[in-house]
């Protein structure tokens, strides 16, 4: 079973971080990158930090802000036209006003107030905000989809990874100037950028002198091999997919296989919730703050999978595949039912496959707190649908019995006692319990066994409690979970720790999270046993956890890395407010393999 867990690999999202040194393993970018902004000035930074011996240095090599062409030279697109005026249509014109605004979207500077004569907005750089899209770097890789079959794109699969390797890295990320941009991932100079239809209509606000800041293309991105027939040709792909985050509802797909290539043509289609890409509205489409994830269908086919976000019309959570070559529809799949009194949504899934890498499952919270289980273990889409008879697996309510919503993205483990546990963070949101209900942070660990119903509630997990010893060090319970009739485990975090921020990473056997106090300006790294939810033991961990089961961090928001130095060495890399990474120095003895797992495998023969 270890070797195929090692074969089957996941979807690797570098979140404000990407890991690391040249010299470490090929498929790993050069340096740190991170992304930061000015809200003085609305600029935005993305930097690469180079490795160091002892983890990272503190000072960047280069700033992409910095980088960004002469606006004339810039290779600025929006989908199927080069973004100047003579090559827009007349329903885009109008949107923009006029050419000079335009000229001054691509970095154009002459009418400027500072200049004297200009009536447009002053600027200290060409490249905006930077606020929640994150940086995704996309260089060699290999999602082992030689598995598949033959026919299917199997057979020349090992191709395309070894052509991969002679590509230029790239990195993507999403700013606030309304674009999503291309940098090389070495140099850090841009080679173009793309800007999605939905923001046409405010693009001309960027120019005012007046301007209050909106949010532009501000989601997160992904990338992923699929095999696709588009414009006559099938074979190999990587696509990008991303969204617009809070500044529309609307996603998008690029085709990247190609970086020295990259213009209107590799625009495959945009959704939206006003337009679904055929001219009809989608009221079930709200604001996507999570990923949207390129997989392969139990018939073969390929799809893009994500939740629908918060704030649609339809106010419920739904589950969508859209077809990956041109953005039609494949199915919508409802969970739970529409309550107009209470506005709902789903977030990121994590995802499950079978050897042949195709989509088996997602696991998905919503804002109501329910965590959902989707099968798609079918060729047929009708098929396809909730589990459990349309019921959650699990219902996030603190001790009062108050809704925790789920908004980040599960993460799925095999168990040791058999099925497998999903883990994930439940919080009270303002919109369910009101500003003045203390709201609890809880972490959870819920087993799905073979054949089991859903687990009814706290009753049915073990608590294990996190407390402050008063010297600065916190201790965790390891509470044993008895199995035959507990399903998991519940962590409720005090009220200083704050709340869980990124993602759950398990690297090392050890579950990490990371947390952070808005109150106090404080984040917490806390170290788990994933499979009991209490504290950990044995000897692959951090060397603080011999003394406390979480440290005090760098005050953070976003997913920190682990990181493996040349010498073996290991490092977990924690990014702080100002976009500065900080090493935090782990064991040095070289322990298993670690590797954080947003999708799993399905293993062949598990029974409870």
């Amino acid at each position: 079973m270890k070797a195929q867990l090692h074969c089957v690999i996941g979807i690797i999202v570098s979140l404000c971080a990407a890991v690391v040194h040249a010299g470490s393993p090929p498929h790993q970018p050069p340096f740190i990158y991170t992304a930061s902004y000015e809200s003085d000035s609305w600029l935005g930074h993305l930097k690469a930090f180079p490795m160091t011996d002892d983890g990272v240095s503190g000072v960047a090599q280069w700033d992409a802000a910095d980088l960004i062409p002469p606006w004339s030279q810039r290779r600025i697109f929006a989908a199927g036209a080069a973004f100047q005026w003579q090559q827009l249509d007349d329903v885009q014109r109008a949107m923009l006003l006029s050419e000079p605004v335009v000229q001054y979207l691509a970095g154009d500077d002459a009418l400027e107030v500072a200049h004297g004569i200009g009536r447009f907005r002053n600027r200290n750089g060409k490249l905006g905000d930077i606020m929640h899209s994150l940086p995704l770097y996309v260089g060699p890789s290999d999602s082992v989809y030689h598995l598949i079959p033959q026919a299917a794109g199997g057979g020349t699969y090992k191709e395309f990874v070894g052509n991969k390797r002679q590509r230029r890295a790239m990195l993507y990320v999403g700013a606030n100037d309304g674009m999503l941009h291309a940098f090389d991932a070495v140099t850090g100079v841009e080679t173009m950028a793309f800007v999605p239809s939905v923001v046409f209509p405010y693009l001309h606000e960027l120019s005012d002198v007046a301007y209050r800041h909106r949010s532009f293309v501000d989601g997160l991105l992904t990338a992923g091999d699929a095999y696709l027939t588009h414009g006559g040709k099938t074979g190999w792909r990587t696509i990008l997919l991303g969204s617009t985050g809070k500044g529309a509802k609307s996603l998008f797909a690029l085709d990247i296989s190609d970086p020295e290539r990259l213009d209107g043509s590799s625009v495959l289609w945009q959704r939206s919730a006003d337009d679904d890409g055929f001219g009809a509205a989608d009221d079930d489409m709200g604001y996507l703050q999570g990923e949207v994830f390129a997989v392969r269908l139990r018939h073969g086919g390929w799809s893009a999978l994500y939740g629908n976000g918060d704030d649609s019309s339809e106010r419920r959570a739904v589950l969508y595949l859209a077809d990956l070559a041109n953005g039609s529809l494949i199915c919508k799949l409802y969970a739970g039912v529409r309550d107009a009194a209470l506005p709902n949504g789903l977030s990121t899934p994590a995802l499950e496959f079978n050897p042949q890498r195709e989509i088996v499952a997602a696991y998905a919270g919503d804002l109501l707190g329910h965590l959902w289980k989707f099968d798609l273990d079918h060729v047929e889409p009708e098929n396809w649908g909730v589990a459990f008879d349309g019921a959650p697996l699990f219902a996030a309510t603190d001790d009062l019995g108050q809704r925790q919503s789920v908004t980040q993205q599960p993460l799925l483990a095999l168990h040791p006692k058999g099925g497998k546990i999903v883990m994930f963070s439940g919080g009270a949101s303002t919109d369910i319990v009101g500003p003045d209900v203390k709201r609890v942070q809880t972490l959870y660990g819920v087993r799905e066994k073979i054949g089991a119903e859903p687990i009814s509630g706290r009753a049915q997990l073990q608590q294990q409690t996190l407390t402050a010893t008063g010297d600065g060090r916190w201790t965790l319970s390891r509470n044993p979970i008895d199995w035959s009739r507990q399903r998991g485990w519940y962590v409720d975090l005090p009220e200083q720790v704050g709340q869980v921020v990124g993602k759950l990473q398990i690297a090392d056997g050890v579950l990490w999270v990371l947390t952070f106090s808005a109150e106090h300006q404080k984040s917490h790294l806390l170290a788990l046993d994933y499979t009991i939810g209490g504290a950990t033991v044995g000897t692959a961990q951090a060397t603080f956890l011999q003394k406390t089961s979480m440290i005090e961090a760098v005050a953070s928001t976003t997913t920190p890395t682990f990181i493996r130095l040349p010498d073996g060495r290991r490092r977990f890399v924690v990014i702080d407010r100002n976009g500065v990474p900080r090493a935090i120095e782990l064991d040095t003895a070289r322990g298993p393999v670690f590797r954080t797992w947003r999708q799993l495998p399905v293993p062949p023969g598990l029974s409870d």
